[in-house]
């Protein structure tokens, strides 16, 4: 099925933030993007203990790399497969803080449960889920060392998911790929467990993640555990020589051509893969001629940033699918090709 041809606000997530009486800061944001309206941030943090800040709301909670990684200052217009399998936003509350200064964070969190890749403003049950992340930078605070842009570290969430909705799993060009068959809820134990880490370098960027979920099925009176894998990994470079953070990147020269000045200019590829074990099909929770058995993607992008806060992205997508469609097409899903732009500012 051709794909649509369409330009849309994709997101519109104007944020207020602040810091009452020094030590509680507040963040709302919500997004107006695709002709919705949606809450997806709101919370308090309070940071009077260095080690042990605590906060409370709705939130990313502690799991996928990129998903913790702000929509502003991602290498590509969408995420990667591995996202696809961890929260997006959950209401709860967490404590982070470092347990050697710049060297070792933690974040340990309770939260209501969302659908893999969702966020949600209910509480579908009375039972909890619990993340919790651990990320080493240990070459920081040296910033003569080759290695001070070194970062790796894993989260992992484990709850019950007793009335979570199914997920939906979307390709590049955001259509959904998988889908569950008729009668099948979420029922049983979640867990996600997500290595992860980066290397930033100079104008030169290297991020990999790897996302395995556990998610309790049910049809009928037959519950299993299923597992759904993913990895992705993703380098990028900087041609005029800036310097690639994890965070928002600053230009050495804003746009200014009267002055010579260009920005910044990046190029980025990235691959990745996604994955289901055979017994989502044996156990009849699904079929192979409508969900693909794997998706593997390949991504390259060209990013021009103008200034800290104006960027300009063209990215194309090629997305294979193993299984997805009937015999008669083939057996394979069609593969997907996408084209997509994006005009970002932040601010």
């Amino acid at each position: 099925v051709p794909l649509a041809d369409q330009i849309l606000v994709r997101r519109a997530r104007p944020a207020l933030s602040g810091t009452v009486y020094k030590y509680v800061d507040f963040y709302l944001r919500p997004d107006f993007g695709q002709g919705t309206t949606v809450l997806y941030e709101a919370y308090m943090q309070l940071n009077y203990f260095s080690r042990a800040n605590l906060r409370v709301g709705k939130f990313k909670p502690p799991v996928g790399l990129e998903r913790l990684q702000s929509d502003d200052d991602t290498s590509f217009i969408e995420r990667g497969l591995p996202t696809l399998l961890v929260p997006s936003r959950d209401i709860g509350y967490q404590v982070s803080g470092d347990v050697v200064k710049q060297r070792v964070s933690y974040t340990v969190g309770v939260f209501n449960g969302v659908p893999d890749n969702s966020l949600s403003d209910t509480s579908p049950s009375d039972h909890r889920d619990y993340a919790a992340r651990i990320f080493l930078t240990p070459f920081l605070p040296d910033t003569k060392s080759p290695l001070n842009g070194l970062g790796f570290g894993i989260g992992a969430s484990s709850g019950n998911d007793d009335g979570i909705a199914l997920p939906s799993y979307k390709t590049f060009g955001q259509n959904t790929f998988f889908s569950f068959a008729s009668g099948v809820t979420a029922m049983g134990h979640r867990t996600r467990l997500a290595p992860q880490g980066y290397y930033y370098n100079g104008p030169f960027g290297l991020f990999a993640e790897y996302t395995v979920a556990e998610e309790g099925l049910q049809k009928g009176t037959l519950r299993r555990d299923i597992a759904f894998r993913a990895w992705q990994v993703q380098a990028s470079y900087l041609l005029t020589g800036d310097k690639k953070v994890f965070t928002t990147l600053t230009p050495r020269k804003n746009f200014d051509p009267k002055n010579h000045g260009w920005g910044a200019v990046e190029l980025a590829v990235r691959t990745g893969d996604f994955s289901v074990e055979r017994g989502f099909f044996d156990y009849g929770f699904g079929t192979v001629a409508t969900s693909p058995r794997t998706a593997r993607e390949w991504v390259g992008g060209v990013n021009w940033y103008l200034n800290r806060a104006l960027r300009i992205s063209l990215d194309y997508g090629n997305t294979n699918f193993g299984g997805g469609a009937t015999a008669a097409l083939g057996g394979n899903r069609p593969t997907e090709r996408a084209l997509l732009q994006r005009f970002q500012i932040n601010f």
